[in-house]
């Protein structure tokens, strides 16, 4: 994290963490089940391949994500929350509600 007078602002570590714009995506499709690299990127449209790589790698190195592989005999990798990971389910959830909210004010208010 960064130095200086935001260092230790609780939200500044948070927002370093899930702030970018597809790890709240990828997070919040994780909440809902365990899901492939394909259905992430088919939940995502607009994400390319390389930048949602990049993403899930992330959210696994900050061990928000669990990356399991497939022993069958064609390789697959299932993508999971991670006990860490779940701890972002009520912050989630809360959006998502809010998110609700200010759809369906926007839906009244063009009608």
């Amino acid at each position: 994290m960064n130095e200086g007078p935001l260092a230790s602002c609780p939200l500044t570590a948070a927002l370093e963490i899930i702030g970018g714009k597809w790890q709240l995506i990828v997070l919040y499709a994780l909440t809902q089940q365990p899901r492939r690299f394909n259905e992430l990127q088919r939940l995502a449209p607009g994400v390319s391949h390389k930048v949602l790589t990049q993403t899930v790698r992330q959210l696994e190195a900050r061990g928000l994500i669990e990356r399991e592989v497939g022993s069958s005999a064609a390789p697959s990798v299932l993508y999971s929350l991670s006990e860490a990971g779940e701890t972002v389910r009520p912050i989630l959830a809360a959006m998502t509600a809010w998110g609700n909210e200010l759809l369906a004010a926007n839906l009244a208010a063009h009608q």
